[in-house]
């Protein structure tokens, strides 16, 4: 009876390591196979819609240019701002009473101001030029975010209520400042335009 129980159990251990290697348990020790995994793939970054005011006819005129999503919007705009208008937006009149400055536009921005240096060398804008600043200031906060490739939705449903934040932002004081001078103003401009569709 003990030599059937030992070949019995001898016979269960076999069958147990033949199913055990047929399923596929590796008989050797640990295997590399390669760094863990970090994750899902990121989209690439959606870009966003700044405003920008021009001068069209001798008043300001809201015109909308596209901006890495993951840029600062306020340093965006003010550098698409003092670049002046687009040779499109030149072909339909638009203007700026900004001068086009030779080096770097910096932006300082904390909750209630917004202090813009020139560099050295460049006057200071007239009246309508402190407004297309200004303006444009109040404004930076709302970036309308447009869909990256292959997402849905896009700028308009993203736009819904920019307007109120707009009025919100146009009490912001706006300073700037170049050697020797240095003026304030405030956006006294009419409600945004929407942004274009799409």
């Amino acid at each position: 009876m003990n030599r059937r129980r030992a070949i019995l159990g001898a016979c269960g251990i076999a069958v147990g390591a033949a199913l055990l290697a047929g399923c596929g348990v590796p008989t050797t020790g640990v295997v590399d196979v390669g760094a863990p995994a970090t994750g899902l793939p990121q989209p690439p970054p959606a870009s966003a819609l700044v405003v920008v005011y021009l001068v069209a006819d001798g008043h300001l005129a809201a015109v909308w240019r596209k901006a890495p999503g993951a840029a600062d919007p306020a340093a965006w705009a003010m550098r698409l701002l003092f670049a002046g208008p687009s040779p499109e937006e030149a072909r339909k009149h638009l203007t700026t009473h900004l001068p086009r400055p030779p080096g770097t536009v910096e932006v300082q921005v904390d909750r209630s101001s917004m202090t813009v240096r020139l560099p050295s060398g460049v006057a200071a804008p007239d009246g309508l030029g402190m407004q297309q600043v200004a303006c444009t200031a109040a404004a930076f906060r709302m970036p309308v975010p447009t869909a990256a490739p292959g997402a849905s939705g896009g700028a308009s449903g993203a736009a819904s209520g920019s307007a109120s934040r707009a009025a919100q932002a146009r009490s912001r004081r706006v300073t700037v400042t170049g050697t020797g001078w240095s003026r304030d103003a405030t956006c006294t401009s009419p409600s945004l335009a929407a942004p274009p569709a799409g």
